[in-house]
Parts: C-alpha cells; sequence; structure tokens
C-alpha cells in the first residue's frame, strides 16, 4: 500500500488554477471598480438612505458587522465542510483517492482530525462573531442623527433649503 496520496499532474494544475482565475478576476474586477467605490459613496450619507423603518446606517452596519462574518462562514462551510466531516468520519486526511498538489503523505487518526476540527472552530468563531456584531451595530445604529440634507434623484446630495420643488408645485405655478 501507497502511503502518498496521488498528485494531480502537471495539466490537471494549470487547468484548475485557470479554471479558479476565470471568476476571481472579474469578481476583483467588480469589486475594485465598481463596488467599494459605490459602497464609500452609499456611506458617506447612508443616514439620507430611508427604506420603511430602517436607515442606510442600518444597512452598513448589520451588513459589516453580522453579513460578513455570516458570510464568511457560510462560504467556509460550503467549500470544506462536507470533506472535514468524511475525514473526522474516517480518520484520514487526504481522503481516499482525493488528488493533492504536492507529495502528501496520508494521516490517520488524531493527526488528521486536525485541520477539519481547526475548520469548525473558524466556523464557529464566524457565527460568534456575528452573534457579537449583532449587538453591537444595534448599539451604533441606536442614535442615528436625522439627515440633514435631502437627496436628489440623481443621488447627489444639496442642502434641503436649497432642493428643488416637487414637480407638481412647478406644474401649478406654470
Amino acid at each position: 500500500m501507497n502511503n502518498y496520496a496521488p498528485e494531480y499532474t502537471k495539466r490537471e494544475r494549470i487547468v484548475f488554477v485557470l479554471k479558479q482565475i476565470l471568476w476571481f478576476v472579474p469578481l476583483y474586477a467588480a469589486a475594485k471598480l465598481w463596488f467599494f467605490d459605490w459602497l464609500a459613496k452609499y456611506s458617506a450619507n447612508a443616514n439620507c438612505h430611508h427604506y420603511g423603518n430602517i436607515t442606510g446606517v442600518h444597512l452598513v452596519m448589520y451588513g459589516v458587522l453580522v453579513g460578513l462574518p455570516l458570510s464568511c462562514a457560510i462560504i467556509i462551510a460550503m467549500l470544506e465542510g462536507h470533506r472535514s466531516i468524511k475525514i473526522i468520519k474516517l480518520g484520514q486526511n487526504p481522503l481516499p483517492e482525493e488528488k493533492v498538489f504536492i507529495k502528501t503523505k496520508y494521516k490517520y487518526g488524531y493527526k488528521a482530525k486536525i485541520q477539519p476540527v481547526s475548520i469548525f472552530f473558524f466556523i464557529g468563531f464566524f457565527i460568534l462573531f456575528s452573534v457579537w456584531g449583532t449587538m453591537q451595530a444595534y448599539k451604533l445604529t441606536q442614535d442615528i442623527k436625522p439627515c440633514k440634507q435631502q437627496l436628489t434623484s440623481y443621488s447627489s446630495i444639496i442642502p434641503a433649503h436649497k432642493a428643488a420643488p416637487p414637480l407638481d408645485a412647478l406644474m401649478r405655478a406654470a
């Protein structure tokens, strides 16, 4: 019996890396060129955006302090959870016939279970951080100052006293 896990061939490695680049580069470009600029502009005047009983500040705070860590926990669980459960059940890492990038000896017993247990530790950490973030976001959003400016349809901020009159008032004046 061979004590080493099978390795990817050079061609399989290149194909694997190219597949990862195909989804990562557009995601990174969209985040860098569009999303982060939009988020900076939105958060600068988030208290001026109202969605029923909540404001944009609620969305930003809960998104950062609750949504982000919870998303990390969900992504890690989706990518590594099933594999980690199998490793814990079998007590072998890497799994039988699982290909690896570098020459790797099979680990058995408690040594094999260190990596999956640490993955579940990180998932738990992100979930606890999300719960803590819920309490912090609640405290931070209790004293939201009202918006002293009015948003126009072009999403630029102008002082409320210089805001254009509503369209129906203009129609009556004409």
